[in-house]
């Protein structure tokens, strides 16, 4: 919660708070649009508040990385933790799936960074990609190939699920005004109901 400041003196923030407002930020402007000055004056701060708390912007970027996918990863265990263990591994990776998109609907911000810096190569998107995508796709990717030995699915590269999760059906959170649009048609948005038909839709389309 922000303290008050003194007349005169600049607010007070959280390093939650500078870590959420930088993450806008980034996502909005991308790494190189993004300026400390730009954040403190939107903050309050004085113009070197945040280079002494964080560090360089390139410090500051990889520390609003690991703060947002460290709090992705959490949602994503804890409702794995809090749903029944699943009846088999198909279920199991339509569970992985439903959690992703669940978590995703916390995290807009987090995708839409994402989707830019997927664009062009980068020593940050290196970073996201050895750091948080790769680990989180080591077990998917074990698991759809023990499926494919099984014959249950069709042997395909993790890239192509992968995309359609992450980068499609989770746009139906960051792209929040245009999915809201589908309320007319579909009813009120629900994030556990569509994560659930859409995990389910991929899923199945996997199958043999």
């Amino acid at each position: 919660m922000t303290k008050p400041a003194g007349r005169g003196r600049p607010k007070l923030h959280t390093d939650a708070e500078i870590l959420d407002a930088a993450l806008a930020m980034f996502a909005t402007h991308g790494y190189d649009g993004a300026s400390l000055r730009s954040l403190n004056r939107e903050l309050g701060l004085s113009h070197s508040a945040i280079h002494q708390r964080f560090g360089t912007k390139e410090d500051l970027y990889k520390a609003v990385i690991d703060y947002e996918f460290t709090a992705m990863f959490g949602d994503i265990r804890d409702y794995l933790r809090s749903r029944p263990r699943p009846s088999d591994q198909l279920a199991e990776l339509q569970s992985q799936f439903m959690a992703f998109l669940i978590a995703s609907s916390r995290h807009p911000y987090l995708n839409r960074l994402m989707n830019n810096e997927g664009l062009e190569d980068s020593w940050h998107l290196d970073h996201i990609y050895k750091n948080y995508v790769q680990p989180a796709l080591a077990p998917v990717r074990k698991l759809m190939d023990s499926l494919a030995k099984q014959k249950i699915i069709k042997p395909i590269a993790v890239r192509s699920p992968f995309f359609l999760v992450a980068h499609g059906a989770a746009a139906m959170y960051t792209l929040s005004a245009l999915s809201k649009k589908f309320n007319v048609v579909d009813g009120a948005f629900e994030i556990e109901t569509l994560a659930d038909e859409t995990a389910w839709l991929i899923v199945n389309g996997l199958k043999r």
